[in-house]
C-alpha cells in the first residue's frame, strides 16, 4: 500500500483533532512518507528509521505514537496489511517532574492589577484545572453556582468551582452581546477567545509577573491544580480524575505518585530523624542556628584547655 494513500485515509479520520495537533501529525507523517513511499510491512526498517533521529526523547516518542496509530487504523480497515508496530520497541522517555507554579509565582500573578476577564480566567485555571480549549468553549449556560460544564477532547463533564470563581465568571455575563455567541471569554474585537488566544493571555500575564520559560502556560495551571489537589490528605483520586477529565486513571496517578508536597509531608511524619530527636528530648539537635562567632569561641576554648594540660 502506498504510504501517501494510507496517510490521507488516516488523516481523514482525525478531523476532530485541534488544527495545531493535526499539523503536528502531518509533519511527522510527511517525514515517514518521504522515507517510505510504500508502507513497510516488517519492523526492522521502521525501528531503524526511529533510531536514526538524534532528537529529544519526547519528540521521537511522539513520532512513534503517531506511526503506531497510523498502522492500527490501516490494519483495522485493511486486514491484509500487516502491523509491524507490534514488534517496534517504543523509545524510552526519561521521567520528568511536572512544571508547576510556585507559591511565590502564584502570589505575583494574582497580585497584578488585572481586568475582570483575565482574573476570572486564571482563577478558573487554578480552581479546577481545565484545559485551554475547554475554557475557550465555556458559555454563559455552562456556569451555575458551584459548578461548570467543560467541553473538550474527552467530551463534556461537570466540575465543581468555588464561590470566588463563580462570582468572577458570573460578572462576565453582563458584558456579553445580547444577540450572538455567549462565550464567557471574549477577545479584544468581541469574538470568542480562541485556544491560541488563551495561551497568549496567560503567557503575557506570566511575563508581567516575572515568570519566564516555555512551560509558563495554561497547562502549567492544570499541573499546579492536580499536584496541589493530590497533595491533600483528604484527596480522592477518583474525584480528581473526574474533575480533570482524564479518560485513563493512570494519567491521574501521575499527580499522586512522586508528588513533591505529598512526599514532603509524609517524610516529615515518618523520617527516623524525628524519632531520634524525640528520644533525645532535643539534646542532639538545636532548634536555633549556631553562629560563626560561637563556633570560633568554642574552638578557642578547646585549644586553651589542651594547652593548659
Amino acid at each position: 500500500m502506498l504510504t501517501a494513500e494510507a496517510v490521507a485515509e488516516f488523516m481523514g479520520t482525525r478531523s476532530a483533532l485541534r488544527p495545531r495537533t493535526q499539523g503536528e501529525y502531518r509533519r511527522h507523517l510527511a517525514l515517514f512518507e518521504r522515507a517510505f513511499p510504500t508502507l513497510p510491512e516488517t519492523a526492522p526498517p521502521v525501528q531503524s528509521w526511529l533510531n536514526s533521529f538524534k532528537l529529544a526523547p519526547e519528540t521521537v516518542h511522539t513520532r512513534f505514537v503517531i506511526i503506531r496509530a497510523l498502522y492500527r487504523h490501516i490494519h483495522l480497515w485493511h486486514p491484509e496489511v500487516p502491523d509491524p508496530m507490534l514488534f517496534v520497541r517504543s523509545p524510552r522517555v526519561p521521567p520528568k517532574p511536572m512544571r508547576t507554579f510556585t507559591d511565590q509565582e502564584l502570589h505575583r500573578l494574582f497580585s497584578l492589577a488585572l481586568p475582570l476577564r483575565d482574573r476570572a480566567l486564571i482563577t478558573l485555571f487554578l480552581d479546577s484545572g481545565p484545559r485551554a480549549g475547554e475554557c475557550a468553549n465555556l458559555t454563559s449556560e455552562d456556569v451555575i453556582p458551584g459548578y461548570a460544564v467543560f467541553r473538550g477532547k474527552t467530551g463534556a463533564r461537570i466540575a465543581p468551582i468555588s464561590d470566588t470563581t463563580y462570582r468572577l465568571l458570573d460578572a462576565l455575563r453582563p458584558k456579553l452581546p445580547p444577540d450572538g455567541h455567549q462565550h464567557l471569554f471574549v477577545g479584544e474585537h468581541g469574538g470568542p477567545l480562541t485556544y491560541q488566544g488563551i495561551y497568549k493571555v496567560v503567557r503575557r500575564l506570566c511575563k508581567h509577573a516575572g515568570i519566564t520559560g516555555k512551560r509558563a502556560s495554561p497547562h502549567t495551571f492544570r499541573h499546579t491544580f492536580g499536584t496541589e489537589y493530590a497533595a491533600k490528605d483528604e484527596m480522592d483520586p477518583k474525584v480528581l480524575q473526574d474533575i480533570l477529565g482524564h479518560k485513563q486513571f493512570s494519567t491521574t496517578l501521575r499527580y499522586v505518585q512522586n508528588n513533591p508536597r505529598r512526599m514532603a509531608k509524609n517524610h516529615a511524619r515518618c523520617t527516623p530523624l524525628r524519632g531520634l530527636a524525640a528520644a533525645a528530648q532535643g539534646a542532639l539537635f538545636r532548634e536555633e542556628l549556631v553562629s560563626e562567632e560561637e563556633l570560633v569561641s568554642e574552638a578557642e576554648a578547646i585549644v586553651t584547655r589542651e594547652v593548659k594540660r
